[in-house]
């Protein structure tokens, strides 16, 4: 089913509909941050690698990016990349008997949905895994920013972490000298511009 195709409903409502319809207990699709519950569409899924795509089949970089954009329209795969220049094409995707609601397909079909795009890949020649949904995507999309954080260009990871405390320091200093620069120059407008600051005259 493509994305493009779906009526403008509330995707969380229509879950819950399937769920009581189907007689499922959604109680294990939750997790628990901070003592609040949030609820997950996947658990377990699938991420599978396909390498040395011929690079004749996704004829040019223009043409590898379009079929990216029309993997990511297919309801069950949750992240792709077409990599023209790798000649490799990864999908992230809902396989076949996934323990949730959301469509699903097989190995199978997206082999068989890139033929059909005229890009023609070897089983053989592929590696698929188990992806846990809430680690390896949930919590490095939403979580802090520290398991993202890189060194500064020209630094090893080992320099700025010598480095980093004292950077730190530094610019709470600076932000707290622009806020002391700040406030001064606010009171010394004040005195100049009496009338902005004056109560207003009541009738």
């Amino acid at each position: 089913m493509n994305k493009n195709d779906e009526p403008s409903v509330n995707r969380y409502k229509q879950d819950l509909e399937a769920m009581r319809t189907a007689g499922i207990d959604d109680s294990n699709q939750y997790i628990v941050e901070d003592g609040v519950k949030v609820r997950l569409p996947y658990k377990m899924i699938k991420q599978v690698i396909f390498t040395g795509v011929s690079r004749q089949d996704m004829v040019d970089q223009q043409h590898a990016a379009r079929l990216q954009y029309r993997l990511l329209l297919l309801d069950p795969v949750i992240k792709a990349w077409v990599e023209f220049v790798k000649e490799r094409i990864t999908v992230i995707y809902n396989p076949t008997g996934a323990d949730n609601i959301r469509e699903k397909m097989s190995l199978d079909d997206i082999i068989q949905f890139l033929g059909k795009e005229g890009v023609h890949v070897d089983r053989n020649s592929s590696s698929e895994r188990d992806y846990d949904y809430y680690r390896e995507f949930y919590s490095y999309a939403f979580n802090s920013p520290v398991i993202r954080e890189h060194a500064p260009y020209g630094y090893t990871d080992e320099q700025w972490k010598r480095m980093k405390p004292a950077w730190e320091k530094k610019m709470r200093e600076v932000r707290e000298r622009k806020e002391v620069q700040f406030k001064e120059y606010q009171k010394k407008y004040e005195l100049q511009h009496p009338e902005v600051y004056s109560p207003q005259q009541t009738a």
